[in-house]
């Protein structure tokens, strides 16, 4: 059976792989594109004694070997190529486990040819899983501002995933990129809750500063928030509304949930635990602006496994124990900005 396995995955491996299109860099001066992934327990083969990773490794309980990692990339890569003509100038990811994960994922098929850099840093989360932020540096120019760290004051691990900020320009102004993972909703919504209000007070604190300095700042936030947008930690502590409710920021997302779509399917309902949240300066119709008709979950009927209810999930790369060898269990979610 494990062979039979591993033939299955050699044969999705070739393929993906032999599916790989050129992977064109957008050319187009007038926008730019960006993407966010929670990519769903991207970790490397090694066993990290400081973190809680064993179950991925070829020993561990998921037997996690060299090939499936190497198959997990190239779906993800395939993913990710397929929300656009070109790959995305800006690309935040959620559940890689080190920056080795992130540079094998921008080395393989789907990313060689577009010549991408990243940014990583290693979160305390207990079992190793962190944020990153791939971008094109030919397209435009990213740095390590800060990150937000976050005490959790509900469960016995309070330390969480850093929230990264990143710096750079885009239309002559600053351009500030929040990629956020918040806390699970493990317990349940309500006992959990405390986790997601105590991060969104402290991005909001970071939001506040940057806006008092320079109230034309460009903002994106992006990620997987835990919390849909109609939830307390976003609507408000964070004051991210939909478009003229008079927010401080725009959730992107708030009507795309409230007519049911969404980018994570949980018992049978769609909803959007992964947002883009931008400034008011992005949706004013001056100056740059986000094209609110790019705004997606990316979801292709290749991405997703269908129960024998008809129930449609995005197909995932595990469940428990089992493996399925599919993508991720979240949808990613696209869109651009236009000068």
């Amino acid at each position: 059976m494990q062979r039979l396995i591993l033939l299955a995955v050699f044969i999705c491996s070739f393929l993906a792989c032999s599916d790989v299109r050129p992977t064109a860099v957008n050319e187009d001066d007038s926008s730019i594109s960006l993407m966010f992934y929670n990519v769903e327990n991207l970790f490397d083969t090694v066993d990290d004694p400081d973190t809680y990773d064993e179950e991925f490794t070829p020993t561990g309980s998921k037997e996690w070997t060299a090939e499936r990692y190497q198959h997990k990339l190239s779906q993800l890569g395939k993913v990710i190529a397929s929300a656009d003509s070109h790959m995305p100038d800006i690309l935040g990811l959620c559940e890689v486990e080190n920056a080795l994960v992130v540079q094998d994922l921008i080395e393989s098929a789907w990313f060689k040819k577009a010549g991408y850099d990243f940014l990583h840093v290693d979160s305390p989360d207990g079992r190793g899983i962190d944020v990153a932020l791939i971008y094109n540096p030919n397209r435009i120019q990213l740095s390590l501002a800060s990150t937000i760290q976050s005490k959790l004051p509900v469960g016995d691990r309070p330390n969480t995933r850093l929230v990264m900020h990143a710096e750079g320009e885009f239309d002559g102004k600053a351009l500030h990129v929040f990629v956020n993972h918040w806390p699970s909703r493990h317990g349940g919504q309500e006992h959990s809750e405390p986790n997601r209000l105590t991060v969104a007070y402290n991005v909001r604190q970071k939001i506040d500063e940057i806006l008092e300095k320079n109230p034309e700042a460009q903002i994106v936030m992006m990620g997987d928030f835990n919390d849909y947008p109609n939830n307390k930690s976003l609507m408000e502590v964070l004051s991210a509304g939909k478009k003229g409710d008079g927010k401080l920021l725009v959730n992107l997302m708030w009507e795309k949930h409230k007519s049911g779509l969404g980018s994570y399917n949980y018992k049978g309902d769609w909803g959007a635990l992964d947002q883009f949240i931008v400034s008011q300066n992005l949706v004013d119709d001056e100056g740059a602006d986000v094209d609110e008709s790019t705004v997606e979950f990316v979801k292709h009927d290749w991405m997703m496994y269908v129960n024998d209810k008809g129930e449609a999930y995005p197909s995932r790369t595990y469940g428990g124990k089992n493996y399925y060898a599919g993508f991720s269990d979240h949808l990613p979610i696209f869109m651009k900005i236009n000068h």
